[in-house]
């Protein structure tokens, strides 16, 4: 079941246009943060610093594919947005500070 569902989203990945693409990155970070926020409850330190990870992961993907030459003044401020959430989520990770993760 695992390698079907692994097939299942490589498709999906590949057979998709770029806004697609986007908006599934941003759902991923979105859904990773929504566990730690969970795990911060629990108190479940290993798990919550693996979620966070794996968002930050994501917004550092989003960081790295912005074209700053044609972006211009956008790509800059999604460049400084991007920078505050991942100082953020290491802070929540740091700190279990589940704040961080809700700013």
């Amino acid at each position: 079941m695992q390698k079907a569902s692994v097939a299942y989203m490589q498709t999906q990945i590949t057979t998709t246009n770029q806004g697609e693409l986007l908006l599934m990155l941003y759902a991923g970070a979105i859904n990773f943060l929504v566990r730690a926020l969970e795990e911060i409850e629990k108190k479940n330190y290993a798990e919550k610093g693996m979620l966070i990870s794996k968002a930050m992961d994501i917004i550092a993907e989003l960081d790295g594919s912005l074209n700053m030459e044609k972006g211009g003044e956008l790509s800059k401020n999604l460049h400084q947005l991007y920078m505050f959430c991942n100082s953020h989520l290491l802070k929540a990770s740091i700190k279990m500070n589940a704040k961080f993760v809700d700013d």
